[in-house]
């Protein structure tokens, strides 16, 4: 009996770990899953006095487990008892009227509900972060490697952490080729740390000098922490880089795969430098996030290189848009709330994001030229004063044990009513927005003609004013595959890892008739698509109709986890920094590839 004692009071520390500073609260929530609760969590289950259970369970009434009960991937339902402590990885408990749990309850990237039916001796623990784990031979786990974003080299020290880190800045693209960055990250302190890293960036492009882009960028910042809990953050930025307009619907290593392989780059770029004062609040573990930032920047156009690619290389690249140049002072603020219990694949929660900037100075400006054929070419508009704003809403319900739909709404744009410069403008089209129809379809005729300037060939414009986009998206397991692969003795569960699905998608852009400033108002109807496909694991296949008749017809592509996007693919903002070395990064790899009427995303996790 003594190693059962050892294995029970193992999970001990871990509810006195958390719960010390909460214990008139019985109950604990937490988003983030530390790293010594994965730990004692893989202990548990891998311990040979643990009854083990895959996938779908249940504990009938009238029936008694003895010792502990550990349930990966669930859903598990108790109905009667349990004389230990009983932990569910990655999977949704259901309590019903007479369960009762003589240790600790403990979900780990999973749902409670009848938790006010069940009798519960000890604390009851959810954890929204799942368990990134992997399954060994002998069908015990082990906690999964980290992924990590650089190749790095550290060392610790009584003041601190110091590393050296080597990686891509933000991907493969058609402006810089390849931009590698390396320079050093300290951490220094304890309780209130100091963060400093500074990067040089080198672009690999061959003609950078002939297009007077730098072959150098660079990106620094020290941030401070406030009050001892991390808090609250004051930092600053000093930066040049090469930066995309929309970075939404594909991720930097999705592209960056897209670009090298098949010469299709999905993103517009401009040249930014500049610096930022920011202050952020980030209560650590918990779902909500602000920061405001000011932020004093340069803005220049820029045309694209001549990178290498695998296919079609000898095709000139697509024009960038030729985006408003000059000096720009912005406030930005942005408010984001996470409960999702993933990122890269959620099945439950919710996450909101409203981001706004107002342009508060500058000498921000767009040759008149570009706008109205024959106009004096010296003349000039300004653009530093705007108003534009963002909301972001995706939610994530199970409905069933193997099935589950995920909503998202997502707007953007100007919110007075003035014009907004190129690289504020926003476009529809694609299979990051609407894949049923081509990329950059609906942009107000920004792309119908080419301007010429510094021997370079422009577009005159990004995009719309304002966008709305609807996606809708049901995914179900089949019920015969779970049985099928009981049968065979698998150590996965088929059911969910064979889905079909079903999704809808409807969006529209627009410009007010009063800021066209010679672009196309845009869409006077919503544009829309439906499609069907089969999710194995995390690969996605669909096919996609138009519901209007300005589609491209029956499309093709693959995916990996929900088309949404994985929040890494929404949320890289230049100048908002995480405070976690990128050694501990959970970082999301994956490459696009494509033509406008196919599209396939691969990642691994």
């Amino acid at each position: 009996m003594k190693p059962r004692v050892k294995t029970l009071a193992g999970l001990a520390p871990l509810v006195l770990l958390l719960a010390a500073p909460l214990r008139a609260q019985q109950d604990v929530q937490l988003t983030v899953l530390p790293d010594s609760i994965s730990t004692r969590v893989i202990a548990l289950y891998n311990s040979g006095l643990t009854t083990r259970f895959t996938g779908e369970s249940r504990i009938a009434s009238g029936s008694t487990v003895a010792g502990n009960v550990a349930v990966l991937g669930g859903p598990v339902t108790v109905a009667g008892r349990v004389d230990g402590h009983l932990v569910v990885i990655n999977g949704d408990l259901r309590l019903e009227a007479g369960a009762a749990v003589r240790g600790d309850v403990v979900v780990v990237g999973g749902q409670i509900t009848g938790r006010e039916l069940a009798g519960i001796n000890g604390r009851v623990l959810r954890f929204a972060e799942p368990l990134r784990f992997r399954t060994n031979p002998d069908g015990t786990i082990s906690e999964a490697p980290p992924v990590r974003d650089a190749l790095s080299a550290g060392r610790d020290f009584t003041f601190g952490r110091a590393d050296l880190l080597l990686s891509s800045r933000s991907g493969y693209n058609r402006v810089e080729g390849l931009p590698i960055q390396i320079g050093p990250r300290f951490r220094l302190g304890g309780s209130n740390p100091t963060y400093l890293d500074g990067f040089l960036i080198f672009r690999t492009a061959t003609d950078l000098d002939e297009l007077a882009v730098d072959r150098l960028g660079y990106a620094l910042r020290l941030e401070q922490s406030i009050g001892g809990r991390g808090t609250i953050r004051v930092g600053g930025t000093v930066f040049s880089e090469i930066l995309p307009i929309e970075r939404e619907g594909l991720s930097d290593r999705e592209n960056s795969l897209a670009t090298f392989l098949l010469h299709r780059d999905f993103r517009d770029s401009y040249d930014v430098a500049g610096w930022t004062a920011y202050l952020r609040i980030a209560p650590r573990g918990g779902p909500t996030d602000f920061t405001i930032e000011f932020a004093d920047e340069r803005h220049r156009a820029v045309a694209p290189a001549d990178p290498w690619s695998i296919i079609r290389g000898d095709e000139p690249w697509r024009p960038n848009p030729l985006v408003a140049e000059g000096d720009l002072q912005t406030l930005r603020a942005r408010l984001s709330y996470d409960t999702r219990n993933e990122e890269l694949d959620p099945a439950a929660g919710w996450f909101i994001r409203l981001a706004l900037e107002k342009g508060v100075g500058g000498n921000l400006n767009t040759p008149l030229d570009v706008i109205s054929n024959g106009a004096d070419p010296f003349a000039t508009q300004e653009r530093a004063h705007f108003t534009t704003g963002s909301l972001d809403v995706r939610s994530y319900t199970r409905v069933a044990p193997y099935a589950g739909a995920s909503f998202r709404f997502f707007a953007a744009g100007s919110i007075d009513g003035e014009t907004l410069p190129p690289q504020r403008q926003r476009a529809l089209g694609g299979e990051g927005s609407l894949p049923a129809f081509a990329l950059f379809q609906f942009d107000c005729s920004a792309r119908t003609r080419r301007i010429e300037l510094r021997s370079q060939e422009f577009f005159p414009h990004y995009g719309c004013d304002r966008t709305v986009l609807l996606q809708v998206e049901y995914q179900a397991g089949f019920p015969f595959l779970r049985r099928l692969g009981r049968r065979l003795g698998l150590p996965i569960d088929l059911g969910q890892q064979v889905r079909w699905a079903t999704f809808f998608d409807a969006g529209r852009a627009w410009t007010p008739a009063e800021a066209t400033d010679g672009r196309g108002r845009g869409q006077p109807d919503l544009a829309a698509d439906v499609g069907i496909g089969v999710r194995v694991g995390m690969l996605g296949f669909y096919w996609v109709v138009p519901l209007s008749d300005d589609g491209s017809g029956l499309n093709f592509f693959l995916r990996l986890g929900r088309r949404s996007g994985p929040e890494s693919q929404i949320s890289a903002e230049p100048n908002f920094y995480s405070d976690e070395p990128a050694l501990k990064m959970r970082a999301r790899r994956g490459f696009a590839v494509g033509t406008p009427h196919a599209f396939a995303i691969l990642q691994t996790t």
